[in-house]
């Protein structure tokens, strides 16, 4: 707040001036320098501190994400207690090291496309002339990033700002990059086109470049108009780095018209239809009804209607559903959810609550797991060195995969209706089975999903993401990686099977899942995940 009272005072601002940008490995090398500036009529001498955060956008909102699930922005670290002597007009640079003690790499955000936001504040007493003003940002996107990471960070970033649901936002990522493969793929040439199909002679000397921007601007500006100014700032962003000759303007053209065919043929899958749907909560043993805390009704209940985009229907990938809830199995999956997902468990090790939190993804200012299995592709992809050619098809499979295994597992989550463990477990003493005993205040360590129990869709999803990306980088793959969830937390895997085996099992963790849901659904993900490898794109 400005202050007309306050005589020859300080008032200090920041700017990021230069930056050598961080990747999201743990540890890996990045510098920033910012300038620290007293634009006041005042003396500034004292300790300062600099603080630096991650944000998907220049906004610095509250709270911020310190590990507690919730919040879009992260605080990177601090330089604390900064002696400095600024005369008014005078400033002085500071170099902040990503690999040092003080600041972590980020976390919460996509390599592709991201805010860095420095701010500065007085560590004393002294009053500043204007606190409005001790924040500065810049756009980033990591070195050796191309125009198909930077926009599929764009596209987290806006299912993040719009808080879109996670069907929804895995529809409309399999859209925006099914738009950006057409294009390349009309230029290049090397695979079958998905849907939309170029003649050569249109697409030849059209820049791959310009043509993946334009496809990804005009799918993601009618998926999500509310945030068509921040697409329109990542489009010039692209287009300043793109030749201004006549390849260009063709790219800019053959990709905005196959967009608009992709738009124009998935406007007809069911999706505005089903997006909504009114399902009956039960009230017999086993039927799922509201669940606690907050006893929301259940969500899209008729998306299993939806159209997929690789396989031929959702029928394989139904599960051969749930035991009896008088069997004896029943009872084990009963009491291993109830033994290691309580919210107050003694059994479960810290190592796997880390695990249900890390994979946890059930908040709605999240870009949800689908997305968390792209930030890693972004990473991966950059560490790796693929072509752009390369990633427009790879973030194209992956987002297949990612929306069918959606489809799929609401389809058999609405066509079984199981109770979710909550339920079951306060409710085991009228289930029928000797070997289950109620707790009627059981909670799980993870706020339950409002749907069915079976399938999983963590589990089905991890499954179809290891396929993906096990075709693309081999089977022992090792790759270390920090969470959204888990801030400057990070966790390493010899392969992506272990890496979803994972993801599954946090689900158990958490109290959510049953294990032989979590188990059938990540198989039957891995079978979805190698359909589309085998069948689309090749």
């Amino acid at each position: 707040m400005t202050s007309n009272n306050i005589a020859l005072s300080p008032d200090l601002t920041i700017q990021i001036e230069n930056i050598d940008s961080p990747g999201l490995f743990p540890q890996e090398q990045g510098l920033v320098r910012v300038v620290v500036t007293n634009e006041g009529e005042g003396q500034f001498a004292g300790p300062l501190d600099i603080n630096l955060y991650a944000s998907i956008d220049s906004d610095l909102d509250s709270p911020l994400n310190e590990g507690n699930l919730v919040g879009e922005d992260e605080l990177l670290g601090s330089v604390d207690s900064v002696l400095v002597n600024l005369s008014p007009g005078e400033s002085q640079e500071f170099t902040i090291d990503f690999a040092g003690s003080e600041v972590r790499n980020p976390s919460v955000v996509a390599p592709g496309s991201y805010y860095l936001i420095a701010g500065v504040e007085a560590a004393n007493y002294v009053a500043e002339s204007n606190t409005e003003n001790n924040l500065g940002s810049t756009h980033v996107s990591v070195n050796n990033s191309d125009v198909v990471i930077d926009w599929n960070a764009t596209a987290l970033n806006a299912v993040q700002n719009t808080r879109k649901f996670a069907p929804i936002a895995a529809r409309d990522l399999a859209i925006v990059h099914a738009a950006i493969y057409d294009a390349v793929n009309a230029i290049d040439r090397s695979y079958d086109p998905y849907l939309v199909s170029v003649e050569e002679s249109v697409a030849e000397g059209a820049s791959l470049e310009a043509a993946a921007a334009a496809a990804a601007y005009t799918a993601l500006v009618d998926l999500f108009p509310t945030q068509t100014a921040e697409f329109d700032l990542q489009f010039k962003r692209s287009l300043a780095e793109i030749p201004d000759d006549a390849a260009k303007l063709k790219g800019i053209e053959l990709g905005t018209y196959v967009a608009e065919e992709i738009l124009e043929i998935r406007s007809t899958d069911g999706a505005d239809i089903y997006s909504g749907g009114f399902y009956e909560p039960g009230t017999e043993a086993g039927e799922w009804r509201p669940t606690p805390p907050n006893y929301l009704p259940a969500g899209f209940s008729e998306w299993g209607k939806v159209t997929p985009f690789v396989i031929p229907s959702v029928d394989d990938y139904l599960g051969e559903g749930f035991p009896e809830l008088t069997s004896e199995q029943y009872a084990a999956e009963i009491n291993e959810t109830k033994a290691l997902g309580s919210v107050d468990s003694t059994l479960r090790t810290d190592d796997q609550t880390e695990i249900a939190k890390f994979w946890s993804f059930d908040r709605i200012d999240s870009f949800g797991v689908t997305g968390f299995w792209n930030q890693i592709a972004e990473e991966i992809a950059i560490q790796q060195d693929n072509t752009l050619v390369e990633n427009a098809r790879l973030f194209a499979l992956l987002n297949f995969g990612q929306a069918d295994s959606g489809i799929a597992v609401l389809a058999s989550k609405y066509n079984f209706g199981l109770w979710r463990p909550v339920t079951a477990i306060r409710e085991a003493d009228n289930d029928g089975n000797p070997d289950t005993v109620g707790d009627p205040e059981w909670m799980p360590l993870l706020t339950t999903p409002p749907n069915p129990e079976y399938l999983a869709g963590h589990s089905i999803g991890a499954g179809a993401a290891v396929e993906v990306l096990t075709d693309f980088f081999g089977e022992d793959f090792n790759f270390t990686i920090t969470s959204p969830e888990t801030p400057g937390i990070s966790r390493s895997y010899g392969s992506f099977y272990e890496a979803g085996v994972e993801d599954s099992l946090s689900r158990i963790y958490g109290g959510v899942h049953y294990p032989t849901s979590a188990n059938e659904s990540f198989t039957l993900g891995l079978n979805l995940g190698n359909y589309v490898v085998n069948n689309a794109l090749v």
